[in-house]
């Protein structure tokens, strides 16, 4: 009996450490916890949110004071935490394990947001909001309308020099330092790449926006391969856009609309020597080629792209799209490659089931915040039709955890089809319609052809008369011995 009495003991007093040392450890991981804390001066109530990885977002918890603390969950090294005010200033946060970095959000005298930095990493996040407002920011140098492009050039190498002197003002972090110097030069060109936004002649015109688009190193394999950015984010998009403003310049009034792409893979085969950057942008016009349903001319479009690139998996990918005919290709008018999804019980439908109405298709996944921006705007336009029964709205989720997505169904309750494909249906829809990213909108006319694989979003103001234009499109049908005859509507 002693001796059960004394075990007992022990087991006890075990019990007791392992609580105490429990305790300690959670004490030392919230005293070691990163924090991201601060405060919004002037605060209205208003919802603020802040990017925590990829297209996840979360709103921030703020006090009456304006006031809030945050603690980030950090996955890799060299992470950003983005808070998008309202005003659409953006304010990227890097912040390592263990860290703490302090802000104040506050308007200067021409009512533009700023943010003051303390703690850890002040010099670096600085730079970050500089950078992401001044030269990338719609407000920034982008925004800003120039009549020359001497002028508007000259803005940005002051800018230029301005985040140079940031970014020589941090200490440590060199690795990343040269990273975002990197990132900045690339920014600086597709920045000066951009004057005439929205004033394309004069990009035609301007003898200096000319001889800077001329001189432009096309094959800076430096710049190509530090630049961390890939696609036609980084310096393959600078490149690939001197090969469009080349084209514009070389169109005549006889080009066929429809070879756009084979004429940029030649100017690209032109005025590129080096074979990465070529393979890269050859690449790009591959997808977006495909993206846009192919066309009549795919067939040159395939021979022009194998004698450009040499890369395996790219020339895989074009080797796996099936030259287009009247039944496989993603053109309008061409027949819907039909796949099929599940609803929330597991019955499976199939695109086809829906024939006998215009189909307007999000696909999207709650993990992806300009997906989700966008359901309240398919609510409105699902007001707008739903006494309609010429029109139906469908929204696929393509969330690998069907949870998640049934826990997003009861919060909003929406009120159109909801449907889910996951590992091979989610393949084969991203194959057949080359979807590399989303939201992806698409659109089917009643007879189950494609409109557009490529629909505008519904916060478009342009999306509804474009539905009504597609309703109001005769029909073609075939009469007595396959005669065509016209539905009038």
């Amino acid at each position: 009996m002693i001796g059960k009495i004394i075990n007992n003991n022990k087991i006890l007093m075990r019990m007791k450490k392992l609580i105490l040392l429990s305790i300690i450890l959670l004490g030392t991981f919230a005293v070691n916890a990163q924090v991201i804390k601060g405060k919004f001066n002037d605060y209205q109530g208003e919802t603020i949110k802040i990017n925590i990885g990829g297209c996840d977002r979360e709103a921030l918890k703020i006090g009456s004071d304006g006031s809030f603390v945050f603690n980030p969950v950090i996955r890799y090294e060299g992470q950003k935490f983005t808070i998008n005010m309202p005003d659409e200033t953006r304010i990227p946060v890097l912040i390592g394990k263990g860290e703490e970095v302090r802000l104040e959000v506050s308007k200067d005298k021409d009512g533009n947001t700023i943010a003051k930095f303390a703690g850890d990493r002040t010099d670096i996040n600085t730079y970050l909001f500089v950078h992401a407002n001044q030269l990338s920011g719609l407000k920034g140098a982008r925004g800003q309308k120039f009549t020359t492009f001497k002028e508007y050039s000259a803005n940005l190498d002051r800018l230029d020099k301005k985040l140079d002197q940031l970014l020589n003002k941090i200490k440590g972090d060199q690795d990343l330092v040269e990273e975002y110097r990197v990132e900045k030069n690339v920014d600086i060109i597709s920045a000066k790449i951009g004057f005439g936004r929205g004033d394309e002649k004069l990009t035609l015109t301007d003898a200096d926006y000319i001889k800077f688009m001329k001189s432009m190193d096309v094959n800076d394999s430096i710049t190509f391969r530090k630049d961390p950015r890939k696609a036609s984010l980084g310096y393959t998009g600078v490149v690939e856009r001197r090969i469009s403003w080349e084209a514009r310049n070389r169109a005549t009034a006889q080009d066929d609309p429809a070879k756009s792409f084979i004429r940029k893979l030649l100017i690209l085969d032109e005025l590129v020597s080096n074979q990465e950057i070529k393979n890269s942008v050859s690449h790009y016009y591959a997808i977006m080629f495909y993206m846009g349903g192919g066309n009549a001319h795919a067939r040159e479009f395939v021979e022009t792209f194998n004698k450009i690139n040499t890369d395996p998996e790219h020339l895989a990918f074009v080797k796996a799209r099936p030259l287009p005919s009247k039944d496989n290709n993603l053109e309008a008018g061409s027949v819907a490659k039909d796949f099929e999804m599940r609803d929330r019980d597991g019955n499976l439908v199939k695109l086809s089931d829906f024939k006998g109405k215009l189909v307007y298709m999000d696909i999207w996944a709650t993990w992806c915040g300009p997906c989700v921006e966008e359901i309240p705007n398919m609510e409105k336009l699902y007001q707008h039709y739903k006494d309609d029964p010429r029109v139906l709205l469908v929204s696929v989720s393509v969330d690998s955890k069907k949870n998640l997505w049934e826990k997003k169904l009861d919060e909003d309750k929406p009120q159109w089809p909801q449907y889910i494909v996951d590992g091979a249906l989610k393949d084969k829809l991203y194959n057949e319609y080359i979807i590399t990213g989303i939201p992806r909108f698409m659109m089917f006319d009643s007879e189950g052809k494609i409109i557009t694989i490529n629909a505008m979003r519904p916060s478009n103001g342009k999306l509804i008369p474009f539905i009504e234009e597609q309703l109001s499109k005769p029909k073609e049908i075939k009469g007595p011995g396959g005669m065509k005859m016209i539905k009038l509507k």
